[in-house]
């Protein structure tokens, strides 16, 4: 069963390459690429290791016409050249990590240390840290290249970004701190898109990693001044206990519950902060909150679909993080929920998109790859159902939101 539909996910896909209009794993080839990948290990079928291998070079030839000033067509509000550059380079950084033992990027790396260095540079001259559209588009890049090869110009361009991110700190008052998002017209967002746990996530990583070579303690305590502010803006409403944006603006009403928007992403980041900065006095709120939380049902209007963006391959992916950073099996039981909860969005007398619904899918204003791609499609899905099927196949984190 679950076989069949991967089969008919790769054979909606082998039709519809040309959609793929740019490099990216999130819209584009490269994250073709990577369900190709997943796919020839999967079925033991090295004509598809070539398929991918083709995707790449056509993902690199496209990076090389791309202009900085014109000729590119951005998909959505906020999304970046440096955005896109930097997906395609964690998309080979993950290839070559994974599935590369004959495979020499290392001239590619090249190029894209210099390009994403100074879109890096760029961002922080605007204060703009976004995962998107700032610095950390940038930022995860090196934070991979780094985790993978201990690149020193990597770590030298992550103590740059992290810098910028301390210093462009915005203090509500002595126990909070928050950032704008320029793109996004200055406000303030709470999520891990956009908004505080981003930076919370990025900078847990940078310790993690070891590779800030600035003083610990002042990394450290904006941290807590930054998860302070996401805490205390806490509504205790079980449907959504935190709001989108501060000031907030928004009635209380449940929020979406996907790995874009929503309380998850939150509560992932603290959870490994938590763990990461050893600060324990938000460990028995955060515990509650995420309990709560964990109980939420599928309902159409927060988990859009079964993508990994906005639906439950998202939910899947975070839900089997959270479990292993906590080791707690009431998240083991979550995250087989809404693994199960993937077919909900199948209909199987469907013919297209292997069954799949979206609620987009008709919406001329979406790019024509949405359905098809990685983070917001059937190839997303696809990955994920191999993933939970066979354990020898690499977890898919360093390509989302929720990073390595």
């Amino acid at each position: 069963m679950i076989e069949d539909v991967i089969q008919k996910i790769r054979k909606d896909i082998d039709s519809h390459l040309e959609v793929f209009s740019d490099a990216s794993v999130e819209y584009g080839k490269m994250g073709a690429a990577v369900f190709y990948y997943y796919y020839q290990y999967y079925f033991d079928n090295k004509e598809y290791l070539l398929k991918g291998e083709s995707l790449i070079e056509e993902s690199i030839n496209m990076l090389s016409n791309i202009s900085f000033k014109e000729n590119h067509s951005l998909k959505f509000k906020g999304e970046s050249i440096g955005q896109t550059i930097s997906s395609f380079g964690k998309g080979l950084i993950f290839i070559q990590r994974h599935y590369g033992e004959n495979y020499d990027f290392s001239e590619n790396f090249q190029f894209l240390n210099d390009v994403l260095f100074e879109t890096a540079k760029q961002s922080m001259s605007r204060k703009d840290h976004d995962y998107f559209s700032g610095s950390l588009a940038s930022g995860y890049y090196f934070l991979n290249k780094y985790n993978y090869d201990k690149d020193p110009f990597s770590r030298y361009a992550l103590n740059k970004i992290v810098r910028s991110i301390l210093k462009d700190a915005i203090l509500l008052n002595d126990q909070e701190v928050y950032w704008k998002s320029p793109t996004y017209n200055n406000q303030i967002y709470l999520g891990l898109s956009h908004g505080s746990a981003m930076i919370i996530n990025f900078l847990s990583k940078i310790v993690d990693f070891r590779i800030y070579d600035g003083e610990y303690p002042e990394l450290k305590e904006i941290v807590k001044k930054a998860i302070s502010f996401v805490i205390n803006r806490d509504r205790d409403f079980h449907n959504g206990f935190f709001p989108h944006k501060f000031p907030l603006s928004e009635k209380l009403v449940p929020t979406q519950l996907s790995m874009c928007y929503g309380d998850l992403g939150i509560i992932l980041s603290i959870y490994k902060s938590i763990k990461t900065f050893k600060f324990y006095e938000f460990e028995e709120r955060i515990e509650k909150i995420s309990k709560i939380t964990s109980i939420r049902k599928l309902n159409s209007a927060y988990t859009e679909d079964a993508s990994i963006l906005y639906g439950c391959s998202g939910l899947y992916h975070m839900y089997r993080d959270l479990f292993e950073t906590t080791s707690d099996k009431t998240y083991l039981q979550v995250y087989k929920y809404w693994y199960k909860q993937i077919m909900s969005y199948r209909n199987s007398s469907k013919q297209n998109l292997a069954g799949f619904q979206f609620q987009y899918e008709n919406d001329r204003k979406i790019d024509s790859s949405a359905k098809y791609s990685f983070y917001w499609g059937i190839a997303g899905i696809g990955i994920t159902l191999m993933i939970e099927n066979n354990k020898k196949l690499p977890k898919v984190n360093e390509l989302l939101l929720i990073g390595s």
